[in-house]
């Protein structure tokens, strides 16, 4: 083929994978559509609408996430709501961006789905500009921002001077989307001619829906059970987006528990949580929430279109071993792929217990250095994530934790989840496989939270009396949680007034010397599934016991919070 021709076809296949250009809404786009919007779409819609209100001239949006995570419908869904050439969203009427935007002036191109990955290393760059200059040339109008996505990005396998060639792309007028498996293959924040564009953004990652997400959506996409009814669910459409207006009770939870803030309030932020539970939901509304956070455990935090629970698995458990051996070996030059199978196995039975990593590499069959490579491209791929000791100053045990509550059922033993395999409630009780998804649950949440209050990372701490499961810290501001959920609600309070917060031994930044802290911790959470009939009686979730403030989150609670 001549070097026309083979430019000829990416330039038609950019034109099918367009059909907005010329025939209207395609199929792939329809699909999308009738998909309930999740929060990240509704923070990039916002963002967008921001951006154009202020004039941004131009724009870099990074995305990442695995597999099958909804990156491409997140996408689709945006070219719906810019286009409005289909009722979609229908939420979001203060955003004039919405139906503004011609559809000529829109590039999708989703690499996975084109020819880009069988050309040779640096042609596919080569061929994915002449497509772009195309649409400049030919298709896009002459005046008004153009948006260009880029779905897959990492296909191209590109280098750092191959990721500024990117950059390249984005005129004066130009918002550029970019999605990816891993947050480096999408960062462009650090790049030579970053300084050239109006605004380029933090990679954002998407992550399995979290607890509140699931609410807003309905069961035969992979929402729970509980029948909310629809005032209520449209109460909380303000916590699904994050678009809280005015005074509120979670967003003063977070401002409150704010750690890198010099007006941190623990505080008012007990006081918030006791206005969540006592005032702001009645108890018929408590009762749902913790029927929907078990039905949250079972489903976990994906999007489907298909009721058949075996077509759900198997979709779910494709999507993240295609992620294992192919996205991240590929993108971590691993040989054997099947050990990051492997890890994420054990992550699964282990279900947060603690590990030495001598017991890793042995179980694996590599040395420490290969095992923490291994982890650390795990972590890069948002698919285990380990915890450490917070006493520790050098780090010999770990806990890993897969982010989502899905993969634990499906790469455990069946003798373990037995009884989870269905996402309907079954008739067998399985406590312990229960409370493993729990503890799972738990710590993605709180990971979810130390971003949001800005803590450095999610330990854990051994007592004689037990574990204090999940810590957050910043500057020597410690937030330490207990989980206290069935069958395994022994010593909760013990443990929280056991809790030392000055065994923290932190290092400073790419050094071996301890930081010098303070250490302090005001209250002890305990997260639980049954609060304790005192605390009901009392109106209070904070109890005293041996000077030591001990605050009860109701498990439900403590996800809606994160």
């Amino acid at each position: 083929m001549t070097e026309e021709s083979r430019a000829e076809d990416f330039i038609a296949d950019a034109e099918r994978h367009n059909e907005w250009w010329s025939e209207g809404v395609g199929q792939d786009l329809e699909e999308a559509v009738d998909l309930t919007p999740r929060s990240d779409f509704h923070k990039i819609l916002e963002a967008v609408h921001k951006h154009d209100e202020k004039g941004t001239d131009n724009l870099v949006y990074p995305i990442y996430g695995s597999t099958g995570i909804g990156k491409t419908t997140l996408l689709y869904q945006l070219v719906a709501a810019l286009i409005g050439t289909t009722e979609f969203p229908p939420k979001d009427p203060e955003f004039d961006i919405v139906s503004s935007i011609s559809p000529r002036q829109i590039l999708y191109l989703p690499l996975e789905a084109s020819q880009y990955h069988l050309e040779r290393p640096g042609e596919g760059i080569e061929r994915l500009k002449q497509v772009i200059d195309y649409f400049y040339s030919h298709i896009a109008p002459r005046h008004g921002t153009k948006y260009i996505l880029i779905d897959d990005v990492d296909i191209l396998n590109l280098d750092e001077n191959e990721k500024e060639t990117l950059l390249e792309f984005v005129n004066e007028d130009t918002y550029l989307f970019l999605t990816g498996i891993v947050k480096e293959q999408v960062n462009l924040r650090e790049l030579t001619k970053a300084d050239k564009i109006d605004h380029v953004e933090r990679p954002w990652g998407v992550l399995p829906m979290k607890f509140v997400d699931t609410i807003g959506h309905p069961e035969e996409e992979g929402g729970l059970s509980v029948d909310f009814n629809h005032e209520f669910r449209e109460e909380l459409e303000s916590l699904r987006s994050d678009r809280i207006a005015g005074p509120h009770p979670i967003k003063d939870v977070r401002r409150g528990l704010n750690l890198k803030s010099s007006d941190t309030s623990i505080d008012s932020a007990i006081d918030s949580l006791n206005s969540l539970y006592f005032e702001f939901f009645n108890p018929s509304e408590r009762d749902d929430f913790h029927d929907a956070a078990r039905d949250y455990l079972r489903k976990g935090g994906t999007l489907h279109q298909t009721d058949d629970s075996s077509i759900r698995n198997e979709i779910v458990r494709s999507h993240f071993l295609l992620y294992l051996y192919k996205g991240l070996a590929k993108y971590g030059s691993i040989q054997n792929p099947e050990n990051l199978h492997r890890l994420s196995s054990i992550a699964a039975s282990q279900g947060g217990e603690e590990l030495q990593y001598t017991e890793i590499s042995n179980r694996i069959g590599v040395d420490r250095r290969t095992v923490d490579s291994y982890l650390g491209i795990l972590d890069d791929g948002i698919a285990v994530t380990e915890s450490h000791d917070y006493s520790l100053r050098r780090h010999r045990r770990t806990r890993l934790y897969l982010r989502n509550p899905r993969h634990v059922v499906l790469l455990s033993q069946r003798q373990e989840h037995f009884g989870f395999e269905e996402y309907s409630q079954q008739n067998d009780l399985n406590f312990d496989f229960e409370y493993k998804l729990a503890r799972t649950v738990a710590f993605d949440h709180a990971m979810r939270l130390s971003f949001a209050v800005k803590a450095y990372e999610v330990e854990y701490c051994p007592t004689d009396a037990g574990l204090v499961d999940y810590v957050l810290h910043r500057e020597g501001k410690v937030l330490p949680f207990i989980l206290s959920y069935h069958p395994h609600t022994e010593s909760a309070e013990q443990i929280a007034t056991e809790f030392d917060p000055g065994v923290g031994q932190h290092t400073e930044d790419d050094s071996e010397d301890l930081r010098d802290l303070d250490y302090e911790a005001p209250y002890r959470f305990i997260i639980t599934d049954s609060l304790p009939k005192e605390v009901r009686e009392n109106g209070s979730l904070v109890v005293e016991k041996n000077d030591v403030n001990i605050c009860y989150l109701p498990f439900w609670l403590f996800l809606l919070i994160c």
